[in-house]
């Protein structure tokens, strides 16, 4: 396991099948859209929306 992959496990309680459907469900998003494009905010972006859907399911 990489450091990154081993990061986002231990931040967000991921494991490698939960980190495996996040990247198909991104990569099926970006084929329906069209293909990748160049988005210089792209990042941003998607990092927003995984914080807000994290935060989403968690109860308060």
């Amino acid at each position: 396991m990489n450091e990154m992959d081993e990061l986002l496990q231990r931040l967000y309680r991921n494991s490698d099948e939960d980190l495996l459907r996040e990247f198909k469900a991104a990569e099926a998003e970006v084929e329906a859209e069209g293909g990748p494009r160049p988005d210089p905010e792209g990042f941003e972006r998607l990092w927003e929306k995984m914080v807000s859907e994290f935060h989403k399911d968690r109860p308060r």
